[in-house]
C-alpha cells in the first residue's frame, strides 16, 4: 500500500551516541526535562534520547525537518518518525509534527526514522528486519525535541509555542468508528473520522498530504458464498493519472484482510475501466495487495453508489492460488502522499454475508 533490518541493538546509551543530543532541565511550578536529538541517517536505527518516562506519562514532542524523496512536496516528520518506550514499549509513528504523546511503558523514549515500516518493521516492539540494512542509506536533516510535561505552566518558557501547537493539533484530532485502529506497521494519520453519514454509521477519509489505513479485526469463514455490500460516496478522487505505478498510486478504498496476509480493495479509480485489476505497486505490499477496480472516471462523483462483490470469486480471479480460510479484518485506506491532491469520500452501510450469518461492519451509533 504505502512507502518504502539484519536486526540492530537499541543504542541505549546518550555516551556512546553518535548524535548531538542536549538536555536542559528546567524548574517551574512542576518539572521539564526537554532533550533533542539530530536524526542524521536513515541508518542510525533506534536511538536512546535520554528521556526517562513512566507509564501514562505525558510528553509533548516535536519534529523539525523534511526529507524530499522526489514526491510533489518534501515527507515531513510526522510521516517517517517513530517512537518506543523502554525495551517492551509498542511502536507507533507520529500524528502531528507537534504532538503530546503519552508514554505506552516504563523506560527511555527511543526514536527512529523507519521508510517503509512495513517493510522494515519486524514486530510491534520495533525490532527491525533483514530489509533495514539492504535500503540505501539517506541523508537526513531531521531534529527531534521531546519534554516531559509534569504539571508544570510553559507559557513564560521557550518551548509554550511548540506545546501550544500540539495543543491546537490534539483539538483536530478525529474519531475511529468503533472497533476500528490504524494499522500499527503502517503508522497513524489524522485522515478518518467516524461519521453518521445519510446511509447510516460510517467512516469519512479526506486525504491531503497523508495516507493511512484503519482496521477492524474480522472472524469469519470464507465460503464460496461470501460477499460484502457497500455503499460509497466520492466526492473527488485523489489520483492525478492511474493508480497503477508508485508516482500516481492516490486512492481511497475498502479492502478485506485474508488468514493468509492476502488482502483485496475495492475502489474508484481515476480511468482504470472497471474489473481491472493489479498488484499494488509500492515495496512490501506488492506481495500482499490486489486492486480492484470498481467505479471510474468522473461521472457519478457527489453521489451514493451501493455495490456487492462475491469475495471468494473477486479473489479466486484476481488473486488465485489455494484459497484462504478466514476473513481477519476489513479496512479502509486514504492516500495522497504522492500527487498531494485534496479528496474525500464516505463510505457506510457495509456488511459482509454468506447463506448463514451476516456481519455489520458499522455500530449504530456512530457519530
Amino acid at each position: 500500500m504505502f512507502s518504502s533490518k539484519t536486526s540492530r541493538l537499541i543504542k541505549s546509551s546518550l555516551i556512546n551516541s553518535s548524535l548531538a543530543i542536549t538536555l536542559f532541565i528546567f524548574s517551574l511550578s512542576g518539572s521539564l526535562a526537554n532533550i533533542s536529538v539530530q536524526l542524521k541517517s536513515s541508518h542510525e536505527g533506534w536511538i536512546n534520547t535520554g528521556l526517562e518516562a513512566a507509564k501514562g506519562d505525558k510528553i509533548l514532542v516535536s519534529a523539525e525537518g523534511s526529507l524530499d524523496i522526489g514526491l510533489k512536496a518534501p515527507m515531513e516528520g510526522r510521516h517517517l518518525l517513530w517512537v518506543r518506550f523502554g525495551d517492551n514499549g509498542e511502536v507507533f509513528q507520529l500524528t502531528f509534527n507537534d504532538e503530546i504523546i503519552i508514554a505506552n511503558d516504563d523506560g527511555l523514549l527511543h526514536v527512529a526514522f523507519l521508510n517503509p515500516p512495513n517493510v522494515v518493521l519486524g514486530n510491534r516492539k520495533g525490532e527491525l528486519n533483514s530489509s533495514y540494512e539492504m535500503i540505501p542509506e539517506t541523508d537526513l536533516d531531521f531534529k527531534i525535541s521531546a519534554s516531559k510535561l509534569s504539571g508544570g505552566q510553559l507559557n513564560q518558557t521557550a518551548f509554550a509555542q511548540r506545546l501550544a501547537k500540539a495543543e491546537r493539533n490534539a483539538e483536530l484530532l478525529k474519531s475511529l468508528p468503533a472497533g476500528f485502529d490504524h494499522l500499527w506497521y503502517l503508522g497513524a494519520s489524522n485522515i478518518f473520522a467516524s461519521k453518521q453519514t445519510s446511509r447510516g454509521p460510517g467512516v469519512f477519509i479526506k486525504t491531503n498530504d497523508d495516507g493511512g489505513i484503519i482496521k477492524k479485526e474480522l472472524d469469519i469463514p470464507l465460503t464460496k458464498t461470501t460477499e460484502i455490500d457497500f455503499s460509497w460516496l466520492y466526492r473527488k478522487l485523489p489520483a492525478i493519472a492511474p493508480e497503477t505505478t508508485l508516482p500516481t498510486h492516490d486512492y481511497m478504498s475498502i479492502a478485506i484482510e485474508f488468514d493468509n496476509g492476502q488482502d483485496i480493495t475495492w475502489y474508484w479509480s481515476h480511468s482504470l475501466a472497471p474489473e481491472t485489476f493489479y498488484r499494488c505497486p509500492l515495496a512490501g505490499w506488492d506481495k500482499v495487495e490486489t486492486h480492484i477496480v470498481v467505479q471510474s472516471g468522473q461521472d457519478g462523483l457527489g453521489e451514493w453508489h451501493q455495490h456487492k462483490r462475491n469475495i471468494y470469486t473477486d479473489y479466486s480471479t484476481s488473486v488465485g492460488g489455494e484459497m484462504p480460510k478466514k476473513i481477519v479484518g476489513v479496512w479502509f485506506i486514504g492516500n495522497s502522499i504522492f500527487g498531494r491532491r485534496g479528496a474525500d469520500a464516505e463510505f457506510a452501510n457495509i456488511s459482509v454475508q454468506d447463506e448463514n450469518t451476516q456481519i455489520n461492519i458499522f455500530e449504530r451509533d456512530a457519530n
